[in-house]
């Protein structure tokens, strides 16, 4: 017969109960409403009991420790809580030696971060838990399907194991079910721990995609490797291996290795095409492309960065990488850059680099592409004396090709120095500026074509002073509005009236253009070898508040060779009229604007709009671009850049809209627009783009891309699915995602 204990003794209990038959056991904590032995002196704890151990504890109806064999059985349903706040439930088992190892039915876990594993049956052993005919998923949200009440995605293995020490999950024979509908099996699958906070070496989730050519279908494999070298540094090795559809086998290598330095980071991407099981093949190495990133700062006043993209052909970046920007440029690069900061004076600067280009795209000649060893920079920093600023920033650069160009010489050095003077001072409620740059500047020259029709070879020497002196007169009227302020400004500006010569290459005075940033400027030209010849006179109006500011300016030109103005496309000495008006408060709305005085035309109008609504985020832009020569038009485009951001509505779903329309084409020469759903653990996006350019090699095309989300697994994405060419070549890749992206509940 049974013992009892009553209450008043049962109170005593309640706090402390010691098991002194354990060997080495830690100390344990009984609480119950009962308390009692048997014949064979196991305690037997009834009603609201509780076993407490360090910061493990099991909650129970029925509770039996046997102190012999150390056991504690739980034969009704039971709540356990481990040392990392996992809990566990379940019903008729047992725990053993320090609840370290345990055997139940029917278990239950709930993981820290919310994700949950339920099986058949689970076996613990320390650190390790088994789980039969398991189903793991992050989701705490529920989806009712009929009568089935599901989570969004789950994972069904016949064994889990989770390793809550290296915090990894494994398991075998796994079946994926999104929307309790299976979407694939794998025999054995590794992913990482919801529980894991560090990173770890080993396999990444395989991928297989099948190609289609016409009658024939091949197959690529990818098995993707993750080396977690050290706390900084990360290799992604991903070997593609390709087989079947009657050709001959090939093999596409990726390395992605990343590492973050003290004070930069270092970032290359290997990627080469082999045929190692090719008979008779010699050449093992087919392509390859090598994109590197590196940037450190040295010290406290040197920094130097490399960027570099090489390729063995033409359009290999485009056809591994087709979404990466390097796709769509014309030239890639090689850049070394060193830059260096309060070196001799205060706020001085130098800049060395080094500059190589390769031709990316068929139309390019890469013999005409330049390269740049070395171009330096040294700005000499600000001097304040008797009132007035000044610096000087010296230059020099060394520029060649194979040939030369319709524009550019094969080869050009230049040694430039330039002096920058600048005295403000107020009187009679007017701000009056005296600025001035001197140019000291010498050229070599080689092969340099001269109307088309002939070579020349030189050395040249230029001495061009540009001096200018402005003022402006801010004032109110407050009788109006005591907000608002307007600023008239003057400014004349005198050079030697030297055209330049054609017997220069312009190497760095690219991307010029009228308008209201540079209307003010003593070189209106972006770079120093084309000279700013001008003798003008620029005058203007602005007025603001704290939220509208409106410019209006114009100049007038006393220089009837003006190099700069007549490329800008000013006919006649008044030039055209520029302004501007802005509005920014809740929404923001700008009007650009160029005027043709003299022909009386608008040659260019931008309106942009940014809307913040209920509903999203509106952006419109409008451009309206014409030009003339002789009253017939030259150039005539008029376009719409539109693009919509939603807020998320339903919770989590989020859409997006954006193109270019040609009003003068009357179609949309590219537009996308998307759908994005990300809950707690799922999440889906589908972008279709469309892109009406043709441009020699590269067709119009319509891009369909999908890509699944999956908590703590990865996410895959697809190529295009719309393809129109034969060859039908989808695949799905494993890219990363950032968890932010997924809600917390």
């Amino acid at each position: 017969m049974n013992k009892k204990i009553n209450l008043n003794f049962l109170i005593f209990l309640l706090f402390l109960v010691i098991f002194p038959n354990f060997n080495n056991a830690k100390e344990i904590l009984i609480y119950a409403d009962s308390i009692s032995y048997d014949e064979e002196k196991n305690i037997i704890a009834k009603g609201n009991a509780k076993v407490f151990q360090d910061n493990k504890l099991i909650l129970s109806d029925l509770i039996i420790i046997n102190q012999t064999n150390e056991k504690i059985t739980l034969p009704s349903k039971f709540t356990f809580k481990d040392e990392g706040d996992n809990f566990y439930q379940g019903e008729n088992g047992y725990f053993l030696k320090d609840l370290e190892l345990a055997e139940f039915n029917n278990p239950k876990i709930k993981l820290n971060d919310g994700s949950r594993i339920i099986g058949k049956k689970l076996k613990r052993n320390g650190k390790i838990d088994i789980i039969t005919k398991g189903v793991y998923t992050p989701c705490n949200s529920r989806i009712k399907i009929g009568n089935f009440i599901c989570p969004t995605w789950q994972l069904e293995g016949e064994k889990i194991l989770h390793d809550n020490n290296n915090l990894f999950l494994y398991q075998k024979h796994s079946k994926m079910r999104v929307l309790n509908t299976p979407v694939f099996y794998i025999p054995y699958i590794v992913a990482p721990s919801p529980l894991r906070k560090e990173r770890k070496s080993g396999f990444l989730t395989p991928s297989v995609a099948l190609n289609f050519f016409d009658t024939k279908t091949s197959q690529a494999t990818s098995f993707p490797y993750y080396f977690n070298i050290d706390i900084d540094k990360e290799l992604l090795f991903t070997p593609i291996i390709n087989y079947g559809g009657g050709v001959d086998a090939s093999q596409r290598f990726i390395f992605d290795y990343n590492q973050i330095l003290s004070g930069g980071n270092f970032k290359t991407d290997l990627t080469f095409d082999s045929n190692f099981e090719e008979k008779n093949n010699n050449k093992w190495l087919t392509d390859a492309s090598l994109i590197t990133k590196f940037n450190k700062n040295l010290n406290h006043q040197y920094r130097i960065n490399i960027n570099s993209a090489i390729q063995t052909s033409k359009n290999y970046i485009q056809i591994t990488k087709p979404n990466d920007d390097l796709s769509y440029t014309n030239s890639l690069a090689t850049n070394f850059n060193l830059e260096g900061f309060n070196l001799r004076t205060i706020d001085d600067q130098l800049n060395l680099s080094l500059n190589f280009y390769q031709t990316n795209q068929e139309n390019e000649d890469n013999k005409t592409i330049p390269t740049v060893f070395p171009k330096i920079k040294y700005f000499s920093g600000y001097q304040n004396k008797l009132g007035y600023l000044s610096h000087s920033t010296y230059e020099f650069y060394n520029i060649f090709r194979e040939k030369s160009s319709l524009i550019h010489a094969k080869k050009q050095q230049k040694i430039s120095h330039k002096f920058n003077f600048k005295k403000e001072f107020v009187n009679l409620n007017s701000k009056i500026s005296l600025d001035a740059e001197i140019y000291n500047q010498a050229f070599n020259t080689e092969n340099k074509l001269i109307n088309n029709n002939n070579y020349k070879t030189g050395s040249y020497y230029r001495f061009f002073p540009i001096v200018g002196i402005s003022t402006e007169s801010p004032f109110k009227i407050k009788k109006y509005s005591s907000n608002l302020t307007f600023n008239p400004k003057l400014k004349i500006v005198i050079t030697p009236g030297i055209s330049n010569s054609n017997k220069l290459s312009n190497e760095d005075s690219t991307n010029n253009d009228f308008n209201i940033d540079n209307i003010y400027r003593l070189n209106r030209f972006s770079g120093n070898d084309k000279m700013d010849n001008s003798k003008r006179i620029t005058f203007g109006l602005s007025a603001y508040t704290s939220n509208f500011n409106s410019k209006l300016y114009q100049s007038y030109e006393f220089t009837n060779n003006s190099n700069f103005h007549k490329e800008q496309g000013n006919d006649e000495n008044l030039s055209d009229l520029i302004g501007s008006i802005e509005y920014y408060k809740t929404n923001e709305i700008s009007y650009n604007f160029r005027y043709d005085i003299n022909d009386a035309y608008l040659k260019k109008q931008n309106i942009n709009l940014k809307s913040d609504m209920s509903y999203g985020t509106i952006k419109l832009s409008y451009l309206d671009e014409n030009s003339k020569t002789n009253n017939i038009v030259t150039k005539d485009t008029e376009t719409i850049n539109y693009s919509l951001v939603s807020k998320k509505f339903s919770k989590f779903s989020k859409i997006n809209f954006s193109g270019l329309y040609d009003l003068k084409e009357e179609i949309n020469k590219e537009y996308s627009v998307g759908y994005s759903y990300f809950d707690e653990c799922f999440g889906v996006n589908i972008d279709f783009a469309r892109k009406s350019y043709e441009e020699d090699n590269l067709k119009p095309q319509d891009i369909l891309t999908l890509m699944f989300s999956f908590k703590n697994i990865g996410s895959y994405k697809s190529t295009n699915l719309v393809s129109t060419d034969n060859d039908r070549d989808i695949k799905w890749e494993n890219v990363n995602i950032n968890e932010n992206k997924f809600e917390n509940n």
